[in-house]
């Protein structure tokens, strides 16, 4: 693998998954019912390759990312740390897509405020029997 191959991307995903109970015949244990799978993967920034490093069952994965963040002193301002071996920059982003999902998620749950002009203001909101 040449060294641009094993520039990678390190991305923090949740999963919904079936609720079913399997057994695990490797471990001899019983597995489930779980909703969600957060899963740590390592992808291929210019190859087509990935690994799973991580995953946890039903845990919220939102507080320990925050942590994380927080840790490498990531801010709106600072997206980046540098590696501890190499002292080059890697750099961290969110992912748009579900922060979208976020951001539709609490609009439907809370509303929202719209000023226009500093003189209209309203509330939107939808009821709950319009939330599918």
């Amino acid at each position: 693998m040449s060294d641009r191959d094993k520039i990678v991307v390190l991305s923090f995903d949740e999963v919904y998954i079936a609720h079913d109970v399997c057994y695990d015949k490797a471990i001899d244990q019983v597995l489930g019912p779980h909703q969600t799978v957060q899963v740590v993967m390592v992808r291929g920034l210019f190859k087509s390759w990935k690994q799973p490093v991580f995953y946890s069952y039903d845990t919220p994965m939102t507080a320990s990312i925050i942590s994380l963040w927080n840790s490498l002193k990531i801010t709106h301002t600072n997206s980046s740390f540098l590696h501890p071996n190499t002292g080059k920059n890697i750099h961290v982003f969110a992912d748009v897509p579900h922060l979208l999902k976020l951001i539709r998620n609490n609009i439907i749950d809370h509303g929202f405020n719209m000023v226009k002009s500093d003189r209209v203001s309203f509330k939107c909101q939808w009821s709950s029997t319009s939330k599918s």
